[in-house]
This record gives structure tokens, C-alpha cells and sequence, in this order.
């Protein structure tokens, strides 16, 4: 509970109190709330501090009184300040006069100088002289004062600024000078609802800051602040800001951003942050993560397979936008693989395909109405291949350019991707263990066509050469494939 303390009609009154400091955000100082009576004079009587001594002079309230139960304050001038009172000043009468002085700050009401101890408006101290700032101070206000280290002030009423730009003093007031808090009140009534004096002095700034950017994630390292507890870290999007708090109470020197997108670039400030203050920002640092580029990706879903066996190669768009028509070309290795053709995908049509040399294809497809414009990873068609022999077989893309509704580009080759698979060759070369391929192994699966590979001799022979546990035409077909590739083995010729 806040008392007032208020001093009646013609009495003067000097007190001595000690302030510590009420703020959640700054160091406290100094906090007197007035609820209790901070002198053995007076006293107090429903939440009011009074008292009826009347004085002519500034000293009086001193020598009628105790000894003071609140302790000065000491001025370290390395330090910002800032001093909080609510003050009300009731004057009516043409001699009035009132005044509370903080120390470093005073606030007064006089019509004329009918005091020399007492002067009209704020007052703030330079050196061992005064700056008057003319404003009015009658009535219940609240009052704020910030006195800097660099001699700058600035000075507020109910909140609102009343010596605008930069206002500095010439003389530093010395380092370790005590002071007291003073009111005086003459012809008038004065009350005081609280006064705390806070040390708001930030710390150094964070120098030095640092962004890199990597894997979609920004790390960020700056110097230690000497003063700091901790740091705060915000970003923006533009370059000179508005910047967004996005992490605080951190405690290192390090923070890493995980939330950053491709295709942006992010601006970063870091401020120190102690029991006082918030530092001013540190330089600007920023990072840049590129956009994904377009992209024709080829996707085998295998890894191995074995030779006789089929697998499909989806071919895919990437990071498009509005894309309604392709028009790209592959390569692959017919001695490893077959092409056996293609399933459409829904909404995607294939309008041509050149398959005439070996090894070689060629597509145009386009899109089936605007709701299937190409705006994110999405498969345009799967092709068919069947592994013939063993080995690592690489279906790539060579080349492709796409189209939307305004125009249409090639995609950078580097862009424009393949993928592999490992085929891997039957148990046994062929089927009679011979270490060749010859016209005896195709008699032989021959014989065991359309059988289960289980009803076969396997004791002596391996009919199922495409290992589908079973006999059938594409065992013989890589029979044959075999045989004709197989230089050891004399073909049979015409006779002339």
C-alpha cells in the first residue's frame, strides 16, 4: 500500500531518504513506495505521512527532527540513471513554493523566485550548477528523468518527452558524491506517492557479428559483452530492419537459427542484456540461402536387382511453378538394360516418344488442364527398363526444357539429374554350369518351360536364370541374350 505524504499550509519540510530500485527491467538503487514513515518526526495516519513543523528555511527540517532512518545514495558517473516520482504540488497561494530533490534531478514550482534555494520546473544537475528546463510542474505527475554517463538527459511527463532532441550537460558531476532526497513546501501542500532511482546502464555492445549460413540453418557468433548475463537475437527480412525478437537468454556467444527458409535472405542483431539494461544493437550480419533450382530428377526406388527382372524409373519435376508442358531426353545402357516403355501418370499425357536408337529416348508431355500445373515435386512419368546383364546401370537425363503459360526455358544442366542400380548377375553363369552360355542351356530351359524353378533339377541345372522362381520366356530371352554375346561360342553360319 502507497501512503502519501503530504505537508500542510505553510510548513517546510527537508527529508532524508534512501531509494532503491523498483523497476523489473533495471538494477534497483533506490525504492521508497512511502508506506512506512522514514522519520522519527510526524507521523503517520491512514496510509499519510505528515508533519506540521514550520519551517522558514531549508535547514530547519533538519535540526527539528531525528536522525534520518534512510541512508544516501552514491553517484558512480559510469553509470546511466533514471529517476521515477510521483508528485503532486497543490499551490494556490502567490508565495507558494514547492520542491523534491532527487539529487541529481530537481522538480519545483515557484511563481517568482521568492527562493533562491528554490527554482521553477526541472532542474538537473551540471557539475556543481544547475540547468533549468522550463516546464510546468503543478498538479499530480508523474515524473522521469534518464541522466546519462555520456552527459546527455532527457526528460518526461506522464510519459511524454518534454525536452525534445539532444540535451547534455557540460560538467560531469564527480564519481562517489552522496546525495540526499530533499522536499521542501512552502504556502502550498505537496504529496509524494513513490520515488525510485534505477541504474539502467546497458552493457557494451556485442561487436563483431557473424552469420553463416548452411544446411537451411544460420549460425550466428559474436563477442563477449562484459557486463552481459545474456544476449537476444532478432531478425528481419529487410535490411534495415523492422527486426523480430526470435531468441533470448541465451547464454553463449553462439545461436543457431533453424527456422530459415530457402529462397530468403535474413538480416541479424544481437543485443547484450544484463540486470539493468538492454544494449543497443550490434552491427548487422546477414546470410543469403538460394532457392532450390528447377531440377528433372530420375528415381529408381531399388537399389539391386537381378538380372531378367524389371524396374521402373520415375521421372520427376522439382522446384517449378506453373509448369503445363516437358520436353526432355535420357540416356541409358542397352547392353544392361532394355527399355520396355512407359505408364502415364494421371494428368500428365505423354504426347511423343522417340525410342528408335538403342539407348536413346526422347519425351513431350503436357499437362491435362490448369489444375495440373507443376508447382511442386511431382512425377510426370515412369519408365519401364528389364536388367539384361550385370553390371551398374545409370539411366540420365541429358537435357530438358519446360514451359509455363508465358514462356519456356531449358533447365541447367546440372540440374537435370540420373540415378543408378546395381543389377546383379544369377548365382551361376548359365544353366548347365558349364561357365558359358551356348545353344545346350536354352534346350535345356526349354524343357523346363513354364515349370516351377522348384520342380527343376537343381542338382544339375539353374533354369531359373531371371530368378522369378520360375521358367518362363525371360529366361529364355537372356538365354539367348547371352549366347550372342558370348565370343567363345562359335555361331552357327550357312553353308555356302
Amino acid at each position: 500500500m502507497k501512503m502519501k505524504f503530504i505537508l500542510g499550509l505553510f510548513s517546510m519540510l527537508l527529508v532524508s531518504l534512501t531509494l532503491a530500485f523498483h523497476t523489473a527491467s533495471a538494477k534497483s538503487i533506490i525504492s521508497n513506495e512511502m508506506d512506512k514513515n522514514p522519520f522519527d518526526r510526524g507521523d503517520v495516519s491512514n496510509s499519510i505521512w505528515s508533519d506540521t513543523n514550520n519551517d522558514t528555511k531549508s535547514t530547519e527540517a533538519y535540526s527539528g527532527a531525528s536522525t534520518a532512518k534512510w541512508t544516501k545514495w552514491t553517484y558512480d558517473n559510469t553509470k546511466d540513471y533514471e529517476f521515477i516520482a510521483r508528485y503532486n504540488i497543490s499551490a494556490t497561494a502567490s508565495n507558494s513554493a514547492a520542491q523534491l530533490d532527487l539529487g541529481l534531478v530537481k522538480i519545483g514550482y515557484v511563481p517568482a523566485n521568492i527562493e533562491t534555494w528554490i527554482k521553477k520546473g526541472i532542474s538537473i544537475r551540471d557539475g556543481n550548477s544547475w540547468q533549468q528546463i522550463n516546464v510546468e510542474t503543478k498538479g499530480d505527475h508523474e515524473w522521469r528523468v534518464i541522466y546519462k554517463a555520456d552527459k546527455s538527459f532527457e526528460i518526461y511527463k506522464d510519459g511524454v518527452r518534454v525536452n525534445s532532441g539532444v540535451n547534455t550537460i557540460s560538467t560531469q558531476v564527480a564519481n562517489g558524491k552522496s546525495f540526499d532526497m530533499d522536499n521542501i513546501v512552502r504556502n502550498s501542500t505537496a504529496s509524494i506517492d513513490y520515488v525510485r532511482i534505477n541504474d539502467i546502464t546497458a552493457p557494451p555492445v556485442p561487436n563483431n557479428l557473424a552469420a553463416t549460413g548452411k544446411n537451411n540453418t544460420t549460425i550466428l557468433t559474436w563477442d563477449a559483452s562484459n557486463t552481459a548475463t545474456s544476449y537476444t537475437v532478432s531478425r528481419s527480412v529487410y535490411a534495415n530492419g523492422p527486426f523480430t525478437e526470435i531468441a533470448k537468454n541465451i547464454k553463449d556467444v553462439t545461436f543457431t537459427d533453424t527456422s530459415v527458409k530457402a529462397g530468403n535472405t535474413y538480416y541479424y542483431i544481437v543485443q547484450a542484456v544484463n540486470e539493468s539494461a538492454t544494449s543497443v544493437a550490434s552491427n548487422i550480419a546477414s546470410v543469403t540461402f538460394e532457392a532450390p533450382r528447377s531440377s528433372l530428377d530420375v528415381i529408381i526406388k531399388p537399389e539391386t536387382i537381378k538380372v531378367g527382372e524389371t524396374f521402373t524409373a520415375d521421372i520427376a519435376l522439382k522446384n517449378v511453378t506453373d509448369i503445363y508442358a516437358e520436353d526432355f531426353s535420357l540416356s541409358y545402357d542397352p547392353t544392361l538394360v532394355e527399355y520396355v516403355g512407359y505408364e502415364s501418370v494421371t494428368g500428365y499425357k505423354v504426347y511423343n516418344e522417340t525410342k528408335d536408337t538403342p539407348g536413346a529416348l526422347r519425351f513431350i508431355i503436357a499437362s491435362q488442364g490448369k489444375s495440373f500445373a507443376i508447382n511442386s515435386d511431382t512425377t510426370i512419368v515412369k519408365l519401364k527398363f528389364k536388367a539384361i546383364a550385370p553390371g551398374s546401370a545409370k539411366i540420365d537425363a541429358l537435357k530438358a526444357r519446360v514451359a509455363d503459360t508465358n514462356k519456356e526455358y531449358d533447365l541447367e544442366t546440372a540440374n537435370v539429374l540420373e540415378d543408378t542400380i546395381l543389377i546383379e548377375k544369377p548365382r551361376f553363369l548359365d544353366v548347365d554350369r558349364s561357365g558359358q552360355y551356348t545353344l545346350l542351356d536354352l534346350s535345356l530351359d526349354a524343357f523346363y518351360f513354364g515349370m516351377n524353378a522348384a520342380d527343376t533339377n537343381k542338382d544339375l541345372h539353374d533354369a531359373d536364370q531371371t530368378a522369378d522362381d520360375k521358367v518362363g520366356d525371360d529366361d529364355l530371352t537372356y538365354i539367348v541374350d547371352q549366347i550372342l554375346q558370348n565370343k567363345e561360342y562359335t555361331p552357327n553360319t550357312p553353308n555356302k
